[in-house]
């Protein structure tokens, strides 16, 4: 999958942007940690989230949100604010955007010592992330526009899922779902399969024919141990099996799991760069960039609009706040919005859910037409949970 182009008209025109620039005054930045009831994956058990939000403020007032992903530990979100603080925001205070994947490369440069020096190739792949989701978003909002409609033409109605269910939620769980909106789950996997494989199959025999469901291993088996449980649920019906193993693997134990699963595997959310992803093409069918932790708006949606075109399947990961939900979402909608959008279920007191739980219907989400992502963050709502927080204004303006 070749998705570099020296034209970054594949994204937006400069001079469809030209009309749209603006001058930033102020980045704010709030790194927060919540407790939570425990979330458990084959990594192990989380009972704290993480959050790393960034807003960009316009001279006319405009603001516009970005999430930098900060999932694990939680505590990452104060190192990466650490970053953004020390080598960005200081530089990207008054500057004038026109054109946003140029601001964003020139911003990279201002990283590239983290990136190299310190060996942080994630760290500063996700706060450019956020940055450039930020830079999207309220570009969108001085154009007045939702985003998904100043990146494209596609549907504002997404089909979605509820994520990151534990193998052996209670009727009473899904019953809930249901109540919500989602048709779709996706159930953990890769941990325990004595246990946990039979659970999932019963899981599938207790759903509805018309509801769909996936899971996601996590990365937590080994190329045997997938080859075995990738056999074992050849008989449940699946939409995908997510991350079976770790995305370094080798290419053949990828290849090998790709003939003996009887489903699409899917991946992308740790996978940080146009090769990576190119790689990855020959076996995902499923790919799952997160706009939170590499290339933001500008590269998923280069992205997604390459998977379209070979017949993959384009489906944003997003595990974290609303803020990152919504910028995938806008981005699934302008790449033509086949795949599913993302919407994790699991206690966050970090994630105003309440934003987008109301949107759903019969197993699809339908966006607002609201400027931007059309939500925001309620720094008063989380201040108890707010651990580290900067706002950085421009050389001679003033801020009440």
């Amino acid at each position: 999958m070749d998705t570099s182009s020296a034209d970054e008209g594949r994204i937006l025109p400069a001079d469809r942007q030209a009309p749209f620039a603006f001058r930033v005054k102020k980045i704010s930045a709030y790194a927060c940690l919540a407790p939570t009831p425990a979330v458990v994956s084959s990594f192990g058990a989380r009972r704290e989230r993480g959050a790393l939000l960034v807003a960009l403020e316009d001279e006319t007032g405009h603001v516009g949100w970005g999430e930098i992903w900060c999932g694990m530990p939680a505590a990452g979100a104060l190192h990466r604010l650490a970053l953004l603080r020390e080598f960005v925001a200081p530089f990207l205070a008054g500057q004038l955007v026109r054109d946003i994947p140029p601001c964003v490369r020139t911003l990279a440069t201002r990283l590239a010592p983290v990136e190299i020096l310190a060996g942080e190739r994630g760290p500063v792949s996700q706060v450019l992330a956020g940055l450039d989701s930020a830079l999207w978003d309220l570009r969108a909002r001085v154009a007045g526009l939702p985003l998904h409609a100043l990146l494209g033409t596609g549907s504002p109605t997404l089909r979605c899922y509820a994520s990151g269910i534990a193998p052996d939620a209670s009727e009473a769980v899904l019953d809930r779902l249901r109540s919500q909106g989602h048709r779709a789950f996706k159930f953990k996997a890769g941990f325990d399969d004595a246990r946990t494989l039979p659970l999932l199959a019963d899981q599938r025999r207790r759903l509805m024919p018309s509801e769909r469901m996936m899971i996601d291993a996590n990365c937590g088996w080994t190329p045997r141990s997938a080859l075995a449980a990738v056999r074992e649920l050849r008989e449940v019906e699946l939409e995908w099996i997510e991350e079976p193993i770790r995305p370094d693997c080798a290419d053949d134990d990828w290849m090998r799991l790709r003939e003996v699963a009887a489903t699409a595997l899917a991946g992308g959310e740790n996978l940080f760069s146009e090769a990576e992803f190119s790689r990855a093409s020959a076996w995902l069918g499923v790919v799952q960039p997160d706009v939170a932790k590499w290339g933001g708006v500008s590269q998923a949606l280069r992205l997604g609009r390459e998977v379209e075109r070979r017949g993959g399947l384009f489906c944003p990961h997003s595990f974290g706040t609303h803020i990152a939900a919504m910028t995938s979402a806008h981005v699934l909608a302008a790449v033509g919005g086949r795949g599913y959008l993302e919407l994790d279920v699991n206690d966050n007191p970090l994630r105003a859910s309440a934003s987008y739980a109301g949107w759903i219907a019969r197993g699809s989400i339908t966006l607002p037409d609201a400027p931007g992502i059309g939500v925001g963050l309620d720094v008063a709502g989380i201040s108890a949970h707010v651990r580290d927080s900067f706002s950085i204004a421009a050389a001679g303006v003033a801020f009440t």
